[in-house]
């Protein structure tokens, strides 16, 4: 005897599936398809988008009604005739809908003039449309602050299925309507009938790959690089004139034994629209930065996890001395730049601002994971925990030794010491490696404390191209051309070097309060050390009078135990 078959209704989105089944059963992230892929992490969302304009959901909002809405207008600019058709409606009811659909046919403007209703958090509301303030308009409205600012955001308010009024304007005559604010889904979690095939993707970009030729990297953010470094001839280690980007979209697709021309003021010609319709195809993958046209290895995580957890907190502090240290030499080459205003205006002029301003930035940036490293050892310590604001006696350089930490000046070989720090599986992210897998472990850290590492080596990763992009910024120049030379150790007396020494360790002090007392008790302090630490008139004013005196921008070793150089943990 054979069973019968069972036939499953399987849901095919996501709306369905949570009226369908139990929460158990709900879709799960899976490799392949990160969150950005669900529709409602739509690009762009609530405008035109990659996936859907959802602001079309509300142009069907009232019974029948299929509406064109502006920030002060809503024009009706169709009648459901078949829905009002098959509906039961008073003859007095249908026969408004007739009167609006002649209307509409003989190019009478058709304008809902009032909407009465709830709007949500602003309550009930006889709404004037052509009264509201959008944002940026001058208010002619008086309770502008207690309403809906715009005609689209009002609809949006409107709760489903709750009792509505509209005043509509047809020619000179006024209709008024009753009913109840449409429904988005269906009873199955489908989208209602009223919705047309291509009803929410019909305000996108016609056709698509014109997004590809007009929309900048700032609207697509990582589905469309504007530039990427380009594809290699071959799988050997790119050198230096292969880290400039190019242009994803360049109409010259070749690949040769030089590099494309860079992307820059002169930049190379384009794919056109016309082109791009029928090429689009021949657009690279981007990862990593780079332009792939060979199958992609990713790099497997093989960290070995620390022994115990004494070494981790060795590791932990050494870990945040290095950011320290980082911070450190970070600030030194930052200023060693000569000022842009001193420069010609030009292409040194610009290199040279974007140049301090980055390493300005990442500096900021390690001080982000200085705390970060805090934080885990916090959350590992309870009450004993103690803040680790020792910086490391030695860090990792490009030929894989360790070196003392030292003032530097922004020649090339003070890049390669930072991209050996920052490079993935060395220096500082091998470091972080181990204490992830360690914290990863059973017993060993939270997620939190997971995500805090795993924060820090991706932020690492970004470090790293950006030093990347400055040694081609830079590598046209000669280092006496941006660079203050000579620069020497200044002499402990002088009262410039003095006044850097202090403002550093006020900044330490300050971040020692901050993390003793914890959050959010120590937020003044934090905050009030970063925004020292890059302040112009702060920081930097102490910083550039030690340059401009022609000495470098170096650190003295502090005697105080809560900030003595810590060393590397054995074996490491």
């Amino acid at each position: 005897m054979s069973l019968p078959d069972i036939i499953k209704l399987v849901p095919r989105n996501a709306a369905a599936l949570r009226r369908a089944q139990t929460a158990d059963s709900a879709i799960k992230p899976v490799a392949g398809n990160p969150v950005s892929t669900r529709l409602e992490s739509g690009v762009g969302n609530c405008y035109p988008g990659l996936e859907a304009d959802l602001r079309n959901l509300e142009r069907r909002f009232f019974p029948f009604l299929e509406v064109d809405i502006a920030d002060t207008e809503i024009r009706i600019v169709a009648i459901d005739s078949a829905g009002l058709t098959a509906a039961t409606l008073p003859d007095a009811v249908a026969q408004k809908y007739r009167d609006l659909a002649l209307g509409i046919s003989q190019n009478q403007p058709c304008i809902i003039s009032r909407i009465n209703g709830n709007f949500g958090p602003f309550g009930n509301h006889d709404l004037a449309i052509a009264q509201l303030s959008p944002p940026g308009a001058t208010s002619t409205n008086a309770s502008a602050s207690t309403a809906p600012p715009d005609a689209w955001t009002a609809i949006r308010l409107l709760p489903e299925n709750t009792p509505i009024s509209l005043t509509i304007r047809l020619g000179t005559r006024s209709i008024s309507l009753e009913g109840r604010r449409s429904a988005y889904l269906s009873g199955t979690g489908s989208l209602a009938a009223m919705f047309e095939p291509g009803e929410l993707t019909q305000s996108l970009c016609s056709p698509w790959t014109h997004d590809f030729r007009d929309c900048g990297c700032f609207y697509w953010a990582s589905n469309h690089p504007d530039i990427a470094q380009p594809p290699t001839p071959d799988t050997s280690e790119p050198g230096v004139p292969w880290l400039a980007p190019v242009p994803w979209e360049r109409l010259d697709r070749s690949i040769g034994s030089t590099p494309p021309s860079p992307a820059n003021t002169n930049t190379p010609e384009e794919l056109g629209h016309y082109a791009i319709n029928h090429q689009w195809q021949s657009l690279n993958f981007v990862l990593e930065g780079r332009e792939t046209i060979r199958p992609y290895k990713p790099g497997k995580f093989t960290a070995v996890p620390l022994a115990s957890r004494e070494e981790l907190q060795l590791y932990l502090r050494y870990a945040a001395g290095l950011e320290l240290a980082a911070i450190q030499e970070y600030l030194s080459a930052a200023y060693s730049l000569r000022s842009p205003a001193s420069l010609p205006a030009g292409s040194l002029r610009n290199r040279v601002t974007a140049s301090f301003a980055e390493l300005m930035r990442i500096a900021y940036g390690e001080m982000r994971h200085l705390r970060a490293v805090n934080n885990v050892l916090q959350a590992l310590n309870g009450p004993a925990y103690t803040p680790a604001l020792q910086v490391a006696k030695t860090i990792p350089d490009a030929a894989g030794n360790q070196r003392p930490p030292r003032a530097r000046i922004l020649e090339p070989q003070a890049l390669l010491d930072f991209l050996a720090l920052e490079q993935a599986n060395r220096g500082a992210d091998e470091l972080y490696a181990r204490i992830y897998a360690t914290l990863h472990q059973p017993g060993f850290g939270s997620d939190a404390d997971c995500q805090s590492i795993r924060y820090i080596m991706a932020e690492g990763q970004d470090h790293f191209e950006t030093f990347e992009n400055m040694q081609v910024w830079l590598r046209d120049f000669q280092p006496g051309q941006y660079l203050h030379q000579p620069l020497v150790q200044a002499p402990a007396s002088n009262s410039s070097y003095q006044a850097l020494q202090n403002a550093y360790r006020k900044l330490l002090e300050k971040l020692y309060a901050g993390y003793q007392a914890g959050m959010p008790q120590g937020a003044v302090n934090i905050n009030a050390a970063r925004g020292d630490m890059v302040a112009a008139n702060g920081f930097g004013s102490v910083a550039r009078a030690v340059i401009n005196a022609g000495f470098l921008l170096s650190f003295d070793t502090i005697s105080d135990p809560r900030f003595t150089p810590v060393a590397p943990p054995p074996g490491l």
